[in-house]
């Protein structure tokens, strides 16, 4: 994949793109002959890694079963959203009203992230009674998404899942409000495999709607992700498979749940908190992959879960999945949320331990899901990219003894320093010239001899360099936050 949007908006680490690899070290005494200077290397990495940061899990849950029509518990298939200063969530439910569990849809905001309300929707009679947050709906496996291009009747989208008799599709419906809801007729696709918690999103940076369902190979039944896209909301070609369990893992894992979400606010970043289901102790616990397209995913903590099993929650808890959607809940904090249950995925629960499902909080910093690291000393090169900002910023966290420094460097073709391959310094932007950035800083611009403005060096193809020291980058904003 090509690197060629580095440079533009904020930029994040979820994999080595935008940083340039360098090359060589010094070759043998016997090859100097073949150039008139021995060769030692240029713009080669040192001292630095890609770090994932573990959450913080609040133990105080912010969604319980505590109404009539949920005591038969709620369901991890949630979807939380940031719409216009609210926080929002659609969340399953279900219920043993005397003739058999049924369930559907319920609604839930806040304004904190923290402290959620279920207001009465007089949508749904319960037991002779609108008095509830219920929908007229009965979904398994949604995900409500706010669609930036559709007209108003449509702006809020839904995709779930249904079934009829052996076959299954994946259905959609279209809201106003992401309240009042009307079903389409035919399926966005017939998919036997459809189960669990898929995900659609519009994606601007390619203009179509992308659709992200559990597939299951035709041999062993072992689940994995797929991906579909689409001009039209309402028709989906077959989707294909982006992400499945590795030979270095054991052959009773499956990636259940794909907990897709774009990275807020990033330029080419994806992520997945995946529900990883292990068989044989018949758990799930949530594991982190990234992405820079969406169809190209890596798991930065191998077979580790981002999220296992939580000390801190007074009950244990054999079922942990991950929710769709991350939102900021405070400055500088994001958090995203799991549905967590005390039963195994295949053990019959009691009304009791449903009792005891919830939706929990955990909480990263803005962008804290990975950082490029060091530990001691560490030195980094980016790749040539186009300037087209005013200033370059920084979300950066330090030791009390670390700091953080860059220069510019000009990167045009044949634009080098004497005997120099990683190019000439820009004048009035070395290293010297900067200003050391320390301490904990979410959004702070880099300073050269007293100034923040690099607008004389727009439209040159420049490249940074680096130098860090017991610190922690999460990302590079070219220009002001938006």
């Amino acid at each position: 994949m090509r690197c060629n949007s580095f440079g533009d908006g904020k930029w994040v680490f979820v994999d080595w793109m935008g940083i340039e690899p360098g090359y060589g070290t010094a070759f043998r005494p016997d090859c100097t002959e073949r150039q008139e200077k021995p060769f030692r290397g240029f713009c080669v990495p040192q001292g630095i890694s890609l770090k994932v940061h573990t959450p913080y899990i609040d133990p105080t849950p912010i969604i319980v079963p505590d109404r009539p029509w949920e005591n038969r518990g709620i369901s991890p298939y949630a979807t939380f959203m940031e719409d216009e200063g609210i926080l929002r969530c659609w969340y399953e439910h279900s219920y043993d009203d005397g003739n058999g569990i049924g369930g559907g849809l319920a609604y839930a905001e806040s304004d904190d992230g923290v402290t959620w309300r279920k207001p009465t929707l007089g949508l749904r009679e319960f037991q002779g009674s609108t008095d509830n947050n219920m929908f007229d709906l009965a979904p398994h496996g949604h995900c409500v998404f706010k669609d930036p291009i559709a007209p108003p009747a449509e702006r809020y989208k839904m995709v779930r899942c249904h079934w009829a008799g052996t076959e299954r599709f994946i259905m959609g419906a279209v809201s106003p409000d992401g309240l009042h809801w009307t079903l389409l007729p035919d399926p966005l696709m017939r998919y036997q495999n459809a189960d669990t918690q898929n995900i659609a999103l519009y994606d601007p940076e390619i203009g179509r709607y992308v659709l992200y369902t559990r597939q299951a190979d035709d041999q062993s039944a072992r689940r994995g992700i797929n991906r579909t896209e689409s001009e039209d909301f309402s028709r989906f070609p077959p989707s294909e498979p982006v992400l499945e369990s590795n030979p270095l893992e054991p052959p009773d894992w499956d990636l259940y749940c794909s907990g897709y979400s774009r990275w807020p606010g990033a330029t080419s970043a994806h992520l997945m908190l995946l529900s990883l289901y292990q068989r044989t102790p018949d758990v799930i616990n949530v594991h982190l992959a990234t992405s820079r397209d969406g169809r190209t995913w890596h798991r930065p903590l191998g077979r580790s879960p981002w999220v296992g099993s939580v000390p801190s929650w007074p009950d244990p808890y054999r079922s942990v999945y991950a929710c769709a959607g991350v939102i900021p809940t405070a400055p500088g904090e994001w958090s995203t949320y799991l549905g967590v249950h005390p039963c195994g995925h295949n053990e019959p629960p009691t009304p009791e331990q449903d009792a005891r499902s919830r939706i929990v909080r955990a909480v990263v910093r803005e962008d804290g899901f990975v950082s490029l690291s060091a530990e001691g000393h560490g030195t980094f090169w980016t790749v040539p990219f186009e300037l087209t900002s005013d200033s370059i910023r920084v979300n950066v966290r330090t030791a009390s003894s670390g700091f953080l420094r860059c220069k510019i460097m000009a990167a045009a073709v044949g634009d080098t320093a004497q005997g120099n391959r990683e190019g000439r310094t820009v004048e009035g932007f070395a290293m010297e010239d900067c200003t050391v950035v320390s301490g904990n800083h979410l959004d702070v611009p880099l300073v050269w001899s007293g100034s923040s403005d690099v607008s004389r060096l727009r439209g040159q193809t420049i490249r940074l360099k680096f130098e860090l020291y017991q610190a922690d980058l999460y990302a590079i904003r070219f220009g002001a936050r938006p």
